[in-house]
């Protein structure tokens, strides 16, 4: 007996499924934040509305897909929370969600290193960023080009008043887990 038991803790370690840390995560126990600079002065948002299962190693196939609600996106300005649902910036009429998808992640020292895609307003390009990982829980910090997503460019093709890369800012606390 103590022979299978061996056994089955052995083939369990190896394939990594027994230690594996999955974590359920939405907008209720996390967050999300967006910030960014509009004619010189700083922003700061979040999205109202996400979640995320993040599978992590040692898991035999550790992934992270995570959804936003494009529609839930907050600033507490009213100019700016207007104009996000735009056809020009988020377009949420046709593309109320975005969709984060990992390829790849590897466990390196405080965290995992993250490579996926992120669909946003129908593009996708490819995002990498370190998940950092401490007593207080999980976080990710990483900017995206909204010009390559194509996000307000018909009024802001150059990126001469709204930053061109706009700061995503992840936070699980260690509650969430």
């Amino acid at each position: 007996m103590k022979y299978l038991l061996f056994v089955a803790l052995l083939v369990a370690s190896l394939t990594g499924s027994a230690f594996a840390k999955t974590l359920n995560v939405d907008s209720d126990n996390a967050s999300l934040l967006f910030s960014g600079e509009h004619a010189g002065m700083a922003f700061e948002g979040r999205f109202n509305q996400w979640q995320a299962e993040l599978i992590l190693p040692p898991a035999v196939s550790p992934k992270i897909k995570a959804s936003f609600s494009l529609t839930s996106a907050e600033t507490g300005d009213s100019m700016y929370d207007e104009t996000l649902p735009e056809a020009d910036w988020f377009d949420v009429e046709n593309f109320p969600q975005a969709v984060f998808t990992s390829r790849s992640i590897e466990a390196v020292d405080g965290g995992f290193e993250v490579s996926g895609v992120l669909n946003l307003k129908g593009v996708s390009n490819n995002v990498e960023f370190l998940l950092e990982s401490s007593q207080s829980g999980y976080s990710a910090s990483f900017a995206i080009d909204r010009i390559a997503y194509g996000i307000g460019v018909e009024s802001d093709p150059d990126a001469e008043w709204v930053s061109q890369f706009i700061q995503l800012k992840l936070t699980i606390p260690d509650e969430s887990q």
